[in-house]
């Protein structure tokens, strides 16, 4: 269903829009944490330290795929906020076309490097075949993952955040149920659990650009449109550059810190592993509200209304910081049972000892991280993913430093994760200089419009 996300309540709106992007994020997540839940719990530490040494690539895959989808999202939302469907038809397609081109590339590029990217991971020599099958299985399937974005964007953009969500649901269960087979009867290990997200990204892929192309040309407009437009592709490519490269900063941080892991033994590797999967569950959740604000507040800044757009950043920001609680509450109460998941307790129990740490040291620096992504989501809807990017590339460089200087000092992994405590207070007060700034410009804006009314 199209929804214009200018009109209504806003507490109503952003709710009913957020809770399908959300369930469709956990979903995707769900997706990630199959292939560890079931490759750990067939062949134990080992096979969940092998993907964990692989991780950090896949993130590279995510990062620039939702950052591409991003920049595309804003760019359809502002159109259609603004009425322009024949523009709006044209960066539908030019958005498909790109990102089709950008995941044919990776795909090749990741299958030919999987074994010098697992080199300079320092992956551990009894892992390293494992990691780099698993990479380069993984790699094949990127194609569809930029596919399924592109289509996930297209449907954000018009408001309609039910269909990915549908398509979701069937590639999650069919993930699962291949992972179950291909690692459990079939005993194909780590490969069996790549080839299941590979295939069922495919069909996430197939349906929902099928669905996205019926959709957009269900829309009337007696303007022209193309099937590739240099310009548009431009004004999106100014959005998704920097959430790609802010995305992949993010990465980049899980690169570098996993290269740190991976000289540690291999309870180190597994634990931190299985934690990381739960923290990005639960991130990219929280995440999720910051793409739900920016699709509102592009549909709303192509509107011109200003006020409105203020209104809704606090909206999201409280429903973002709520959530937040609920799931520090649970990651201090039941770290144990949400790392058991993925290993047996009683034969890993240096596994979930780390896991533990990770978990309860980490999570509630959550309690400031909402704001941060709702300042970003308002940032990028109103076109400044520049100044976004400046914010992390500094968040990230205060805390991955002190990753080092931690893990030296205290002679423990867990200075990987006090480092937290330096780089997310950083970003919080940068991001409240940027919303104060932000907040300024929009009002003085508002009161522009107010007095050119007759």
């Amino acid at each position: 269903m199209i929804r214009d996300l200018t009109e209504g309540r806003p507490l109503g709106v952003i709710w009913r829009f957020s809770l399908p992007l959300l369930l469709s994020t956990a979903l995707q997540q769900i997706y990630n944490i199959a292939d560890s839940v079931i490759v750990g719990r067939y062949t134990g530490s080992m096979g969940l330290a092998a993907i964990g040494a692989a991780y950090p690539i896949t993130l590279f895959y995510i990062a620039i795929a939702t950052g591409a989808a991003m920049g595309c999202s804003v760019i359809i939302s502002q159109l259609f906020g603004a009425k322009r469907l024949g523009d709006l038809k044209s960066a539908v397609f030019t958005a498909l076309l790109s990102l089709l081109a950008m995941g044919l590339f990776l795909s090749a590029l990741g299958i030919a490097l999987s074994g010098p990217l697992m080199n300079l991971l320092n992956a551990p020599e009894e892992l390293f075949p494992y990691a780099r099958s698993y990479l380069a299985i993984y790699s094949a399937g990127v194609l569809f993952m930029f596919l399924y974005n592109a289509a996930t964007a297209i449907f954000t953009g018009l408001g309609d955040s039910q269909r990915p969500l549908y398509f979701l649901i069937l590639s999650s269960v069919l993930n699962v149920i291949l992972d179950i087979l291909a690692v459990g009867p079939l005993q194909m290990g780590v490969a069996g659990a790549a080839w299941a997200t590979t295939i069922s990204q495919a069909v996430a892929a197939v349906f929902s650009c099928l669905l996205a192309f019926r959709r957009i040309m269900s829309l009337s407009t007696s303007e022209p449109y193309r099937y590739f437009d240099r310009l548009l592709l431009r004004h999106m490519a100014s959005i998704a550059l920097p959430s790609i490269f802010q995305q992949c900063c993010v990465a980049l941080s899980h690169t570098i810190l996993q290269g740190l892991v991976n000289t540690f033994d291999t309870a180190v590797i597994a634990g931190y592993e299985a934690a990381s999967k739960l923290h990005n569950f639960a991130y990219m959740c929280f995440n999720t509200l910051g793409t739900a604000l920016s699709s509102f507040v592009a549909q709303c800044y192509g509107a011109k209304k200003y006020d409105r757009i203020i209104h809704g950043f606090w909206v999201s920001t409280g429903l973002c910081f709520g959530f937040t609680l609920a799931v520090i509450a649970v990651f201090q109460l039941f770290p144990a049972q949400l790392a058991g998941i993925f290993v047996d307790a009683n034969a890993e129990a240096d596994v979930i000892a780390v896991s533990v740490n990770y978990l309860r040291i980490i999570s509630p620096v959550y309690s400031i991280i909402c704001f941060i992504i709702t300042t970003g989501g308002l940032l990028r809807g109103v076109g400044k993913s520049m100044t976004f990017f400046v914010e992390t590339i500094a968040e990230f460089a205060v805390r991955v430093s002190m990753c080092f200087v931690l893990t030296s000092v205290l002679s423990s992994y867990t200075g990987l994760m006090w480092a937290w405590y330096f780089g997310s207070p950083f970003g919080f007060v940068l991001c409240l200089l940027l919303f104060l700034r932000e907040r300024k410009h929009l009002l003085s804006n508002h009161d522009h419009e107010r007095t050119e009314v007759p």
